[in-house]
């Protein structure tokens, strides 16, 4: 009996974790309230009028990736 209990403590445990991992990325992308594609249109429009970036230019270093992004 306790191998069966287990199992489908194991089982259940093993769906919820599946459920979380997959249900992540959604969550995190309606946590910022939209800004991440203003980020990617502005960082998509840059590399196209700028030729592409270089080590200086790049959205990694001009605003310290996403989360130190003021916007424009």
């Amino acid at each position: 009996m306790k191998g069966i209990a287990m199992r489908r403590f194991t089982t259940i445990g093993a769906v919820l974790a599946l459920t979380l991992a997959l249900a992540a990325p959604a969550v995190a992308a309606t946590g910022a309230g939209g800004a991440g594609e203003a980020y990617g249109q502005h960082h998509a429009a840059m590399a196209q009028e700028m030729g592409g970036f270089t080590g200086d230019h790049n959205p990694g270093v001009m605003h310290q990736g996403f989360s130190g992004w003021m916007g424009m």
